[in-house]
């Protein structure tokens, strides 16, 4: 199998799945997410976030409910996300994923999340980049980046500000790769979002 490839490969199954799925359920959210990118080992690069440079990353993402309990304590949903990250002198990033989520419910306005996500990811280089022709002359190389493969795991906590609105916050780690085979293999992020969720849901 050629390698170079997978990332294609997933994408079309991932819009093909999107497609079929979103096809046969309703949608129950839609929501926006915004915060910071790092670049560091996942979970003890967590205080990076906050003290080291600023890698914008915005999400915004909709989703439906696979199953949830009569009480609605305990429910799991899918969500499908596309999203932004720029990283200043080394890349624009594009990802388009789908997350596995279980969601409990801990009080009346509170809820935390646990997500497992998959997906493609669009790499553009952020620094021109030059290449020596026939000729001699170094010519500017001009290409809409590479496509790449991607994975989320993230934890949640949402408020319910009303039947309608929701605060979350949300802290991650996403591993792109194949990034740079001879010494970084897999890239990882640790990640830090606040947004907000709106339900699709009508009241009964």
């Amino acid at each position: 199998m050629n390698l170079r490839r997978l990332p294609f490969t997933a994408l079309v199954i991932f819009m093909l799945m999107t497609t079929a799925t979103m096809a046969q359920r309703k949608l129950a959210m839609v929501s926006v997410e915004a915060g910071n990118a790092i670049t560091a080992y996942p979970v003890v690069g967590f205080p990076q976030l906050f003290y080291s440079n600023f890698h914008p990353f915005v999400t915004v993402g909709t989703g439906f409910i696979w199953s949830e309990q009569k009480l609605k304590k305990h429910r799991w949903e899918q969500t499908f996300n596309i999203g932004y990250i720029y990283h200043r002198y080394v890349q624009h990033s594009i990802p388009l994923f789908t997350e596995l989520v279980y969601r409990l419910k801990t009080g009346d306005r509170f809820a935390f999340g646990a997500h497992l996500g998959l997906g493609y990811l669009q790499s553009i280089p952020a620094t021109d980049r030059f290449q020596l022709n026939s000729a001699g002359v170094y010519e500017e190389i001009n290409n809409l980046g590479r496509a790449q493969g991607m994975a989320k795991v993230s934890f949640s906590g949402t408020y319910k500000l009303n039947d309608k609105l929701a605060l979350s916050m949300n802290y991650g780690m996403l591993f792109q790769g194949p990034f740079v085979n001879s010494y970084v293999p897999v890239l990882p992020y640790n990640t830090f979002q606040l947004g907000i969720q709106k339900s699709l849901k009508k009241r009964r």
